[in-house]
């Protein structure tokens, strides 16, 4: 009996050696809460997290100027999103034939939210209580989020065009979800930063569009004369409360 108190805390530190680097690994959005997040854990959500995809694809259309970009009778011109992450709309890539690199966001997803809120909080002098209302906010529609460098062809179509050329693609149901809209958040200089995407959580008849039992849902949009396409995993798309889409 002399032995077993020191046998058991041998057991105890031999367990936390091989433990530790696999608790060090667990991600931000199981390990702890948001608002305990730094710019690391932030920056692994945007990069590396199942709620973010980046891909790149064969332009096959040249840069708008950046007198065209800033022009509110384009397609897409006038609207202001207060908050837009500045991209430069204008500023990318021109030659076609080359490749352009897309981050692509399932931004309704509470982890998505939580990551926007806390580097508001970090970076963007905003108050806890108002960033928290906005991370715990439900989301009445799927959001996904599309940022580039190149947003050319977001400049040359406006927002009815995408709403008419992108869908969801759940792997299992097959069934084309079509987005109810299209909005596009612009940077303080008026180019488009961003275009987001809202899908709807319900069919008409109240059934879930993409179902618990859904393992990959393809995201789908016609960029000119190419597509842009990305699968998510709704399955490993989890954070400590649960689904989180």
């Amino acid at each position: 009996m002399k032995n077993a108190f020191p046998k058991a805390i041998a057991l105890f530190f031999t367990f936390l050696m091989v433990a530790s680097p696999v608790l060090a690994s667990d991600p931000p959005w199981k390990g702890k809460p948001y608002q305990q997040w730094d710019d690391k854990d932030i920056q692994r959500v945007f990069s590396d997290s199942p709620w973010a995809r980046k891909t790149t694809i064969t332009r096959t259309w040249s840069a708008v100027s950046q007198k065209d970009a800033q022009n509110p009778q384009l397609p897409g011109g006038g609207r202001g999103m207060p908050g837009a992450q500045g991209r430069g709309g204008a500023q990318g890539p021109s030659d076609a034939g080359g490749e352009s690199t897309y981050d692509i966001y399932w931004a309704s997803s509470r982890v998505m939210r939580a990551a926007t809120a806390r580097r508001a909080v970090l970076h963007g002098g905003k108050a806890d209580m108002e960033v928290d209302k906005y991370a715990s906010q439900p989301q009445e529609e799927y959001q996904v989020v599309i940022q580039s460098e190149d947003m050319a062809p977001f400049v040359r179509h406006d927002e009815k065009f995408f709403e008419a050329n992108s869908f969801l693609e759940p792997k299992k149901s097959r069934q084309k979800i079509a987005p109810s809209h299209v909005v596009y958040e612009r940077d303080e200089k008026s180019q488009i930063a961003a275009a987001v995407f809202f899908f709807p959580r319900k069919t008409a008849s109240g059934e879930p569009t993409v179902g618990s039992e859904e393992k990959s849902v393809e995201f789908n949009c016609k960029l000119e004369g190419t597509n842009l396409r990305v699968s998510f995993e709704p399955q490993k798309m989890l954070d400590n409360q649960g689904p989180a889409l």
